[in-house]
């Protein structure tokens, strides 16, 4: 039986999702289980890439900014989406750290753009390397696949 840090605790699955109605009791002693704390943390990439700046007005800067007018083929385009992504994701989801991201090309569809995120978990009581893979489609939504 592994013992969770309390300060761990945040490292577990989202507050809202532990306040839905169908959420699973979670022990503190036993800690999160690690596939439902990387399946939380994609679910809140997602959510965070695909949010905007300036829609939450509490939090200003959340989200990336708007790069519909930009075209997907240019590479320096890639690096700013890039180091957009990384901003985003280290100010927003503490559970990660020690991230790397890179950009994957796509031949066979050049009006996507693929991401290949590695990180480990921000917890001493779950030690475990992540990778996520993320597709900026042609519709400019991101997925993470």
């Amino acid at each position: 039986m592994s013992y969770i840090v309390l300060e761990d605790s945040a490292y577990g699955v989202s507050l809202f999702e532990r306040l839905e109605k169908d959420a699973p009791m979670r022990s503190i002693m036993k800690g999160p289980d690690p596939g439902d704390v990387l399946d939380s943390i994609k679910r809140n990439i997602s959510d965070l890439l695909n949010t905007r700046m300036g829609e939450a007005q509490s939090a200003p800067n959340l989200g990336l900014i708007d790069f519909n007018d930009a075209t997907l083929g240019s590479n320096d385009l890639a690096l700013q989406i890039k180091l957009a992504i990384f901003e985003c994701i280290e100010r927003y989801e503490p559970r990660i750290k020690e991230m790397d991201i890179h950009i994957l090309a796509d031949d066979d569809s050049p009006l996507n753009l693929r991401f290949h995120i590695t990180a480990s978990l921000n917890s001493s009581a779950i030690d475990k390397k992540i990778q996520i893979d993320l597709l900026l489609d042609n519709n400019k939504n991101y997925r993470v696949i």
